[in-house]
């Protein structure tokens, strides 16, 4: 959804300025890519639309509160959800009203509020981890172990993968991550393949 009119990033990729408009829009499309076979991932969650900044270079900060995002950035996640969406990704938007780090590195934007909160049992798929947003404030592996100890299923495009995959293997020696939370995600990953019929195709 697009709500701030000064954001050229999203603009008129997204369905609609109106909330409601979008979510009917957005709870349509998945449905119908469901019905021709296609995986449907919903994103920027918590919503992109809704800063002037650009994530690809730099931080962007949203001023909104808990409940203008219930209200309005929301609504077209929960269409998608209840539609049965695979995945949603989640942005690198900060809202300090909700966490002061990035969205796809918190652990009350992923597990509190897109899992408990909006009943999400999907995967959740990082925006491009070598965009600004994230590159230019923490290295590859921190980055990384943040978002997977935040909730996240797969870290799309580190700024460099070898450091990021380091990064976990390190974690998981010393602990910071653990392998039931890996196991977790791989259920997810995997349950998304089946779905689809491609771990019939391995």
């Amino acid at each position: 959804m697009w709500t701030d009119p000064d954001n050229k990033t999203i603009g008129t990729r997204a369905y609609s300025d109106d909330p409601q408009q979008a979510a009917e829009l957005v709870g349509a499309a998945v449905n119908g890519f469901q019905e021709a076979g296609v995986m449907c991932t919903l994103k920027h969650f918590p919503g992109q639309g809704s800063v002037a900044a650009d994530t690809h270079t730099g931080s962007a900060v949203s001023s909104k509160s808990i409940e203008e995002l219930r209200t309005e950035e929301f609504l077209p996640f929960k269409a998608g959800i209840n539609a049965g969406a695979d995945f949603v990704m989640v942005s690198h938007v900060t809202v300090p009203s909700v966490d002061n780090v990035p969205a796809s590195l918190s652990n009350v934007f992923i597990e509190d509020i897109l899992r408990d909160e909006l009943g999400f049992e999907g995967v959740v798929i990082t925006d491009a981890m070598n965009m600004q947003a994230i590159s230019a404030n923490y290295t590859s592996a921190d980055a990384a172990v943040r978002a997977i100890n935040a909730g996240a299923d797969i870290i799309l495009m580190p700024d460099n993968l070898q450091e990021a995959a380091k990064g976990i293997n390190d974690a998981l020696y010393d602990g910071r991550i653990t392998y039931a939370r890996l196991n977790e995600s791989l259920r997810r990953i995997l349950t998304a393949k089946e779905n689809y019929g491609l771990l019939d195709e391995q």
